[in-house]
């Protein structure tokens, strides 16, 4: 990305002074629905014990609490109250497999989010109609 050049231009070349600009600013920022609630649900990303466990909810879906504890070296206790939070939250929800209770990414909104902050798959994971690389060729 060239760091000299805007990501956006407004299409009109035509100026805009600055009085105008501010309340065009005012009438987007009053037609935007649930900043408050967006923010208090963004400021839960700012844990990394928390941020930690939705990486391992990206990188494989389906974990149980007790294996992200051992993941992220956190107490089981934690943990679930960490998950508790992301799932209230809409992060994440929870999945009964038995007896257990295993965990995975509530929407493809939260997966993207994951993958533009750097967060890769563990091996053998993939989306839906995605298909694995091909394992190298084994030596001669």
């Amino acid at each position: 990305m060239d760091r000299d050049r805007p990501l956006h231009v407004r299409a009109s070349a035509e100026e805009v002074t600055d009085q105008a600009l501010v309340a065009e600013l005012r009438d987007l920022l009053a037609q935007a629905d649930g900043v408050e609630e967006l923010a208090d649900r963004m400021a839960l990303l700012s844990d990394p014990r928390r941020l930690r466990i939705l990486f391992c909810l990206h990188a494989h879906p389906g974990v149980r609490s007790s294996d992200l504890a051992s993941a992220i070296d956190a107490h089981e206790s934690t943990t679930s109250h960490a998950l508790a939070l992301l799932r209230e939250a809409g992060w994440i929800r929870a999945r009964r497999a038995g007896r257990e209770v295993r965990y995975e990414l509530a929407d493809g909104t939260i997966h993207e989010l994951l993958h533009d902050l750097g967060s890769p798959h563990l091996p053998g994971v993939h989306h839906p109609g995605e298909h694995e690389p091909a394992p190298p060729p084994a030596p001669l």
